[in-house]
């Protein structure tokens, strides 16, 4: 899926911009090939390397954001650019996105590029455990909390604290990740002085909630 990009990237000790060129390289030469079986499970794995290397880029840029970096951003308007932009995506992958807001501005200290990134590791790990054909809710609520709920197998009680160390992989995933994206949220959330919680979403599946200082 495409990548989210950001004006500048830190220094993480190795040529991130050789190694992403090269990927892209990669892939561009697999999509020109006909088709097979071979092809297919070759597209799999560079689909893999590159959003792993995507996901430890964003670990880089979190590590790097100095404290205090946060203005101060319409959360609804943030939420509604990633869902628009991550709905064709989504729709490849036989899941529809809903989104929800108030009539009016919900506005939070938040840095906008560190919150899409928060919502798109969000709206990526739904999509992977929701069923096709079913709906991933997005939703922004009045107090500046951010809802992504699923309508797959859900978190059990006992992995709800491990599920957002780095590297962890639960069960019940369509295609495997490497364990960062839910990671990445829980240190953007509380980067912003928020909360990142996940709990059983109404009907089934996990709801997950973002909490974010309002302005």
């Amino acid at each position: 899926m495409p990548a989210h990009s950001t004006s500048s990237e830190p220094n993480t000790g190795f040529p991130a911009n050789v190694g992403v060129s090269s990927l892209a390289i990669l892939t561009a030469g697999l999509e020109a090939l006909d088709a097979s079986n071979e092809v297919g499970m070759l597209r799999a794995d560079a689909e893999r390397m590159n959003r792993l290397v995507a996901q430890l880029l964003r670990v880089a840029r979190l590590d790097a954001m100095p404290a205090g970096a946060q203005g101060v951003m319409d959360l609804s308007a943030t939420a509604a650019a990633a869902v628009e932009y991550l709905a064709p995506w989504a729709i490849s992958q036989g899941v529809t996105l809903g989104f929800d807001a108030p009539g009016h501005s919900v506005t939070v200290h938040e840095d906008a590029d560190a919150i899409t990134d928060a919502l798109r590791n969000l709206v990526e790990n739904a999509v992977a455990h929701g069923p096709e054909g079913t709906e991933v809710a997005v939703a922004v609520l009045p107090d500046g909390r951010v809802t992504v709920s699923d309508d797959g197998p859900g978190v059990p009680p006992a992995d709800r604290a491990r599920v957002f160390e780095r590297f962890w992989r639960g069960g019940g995933a369509r295609r495997a990740g490497a364990g960062l994206g839910l990671a990445i949220v829980a240190e953007i959330a509380r980067a912003h002085g928020g909360t990142v919680t996940v709990e059983d979403a109404p009907g089934g599946g996990a709801r997950f909630v973002v909490a974010l200082r309002l302005a």
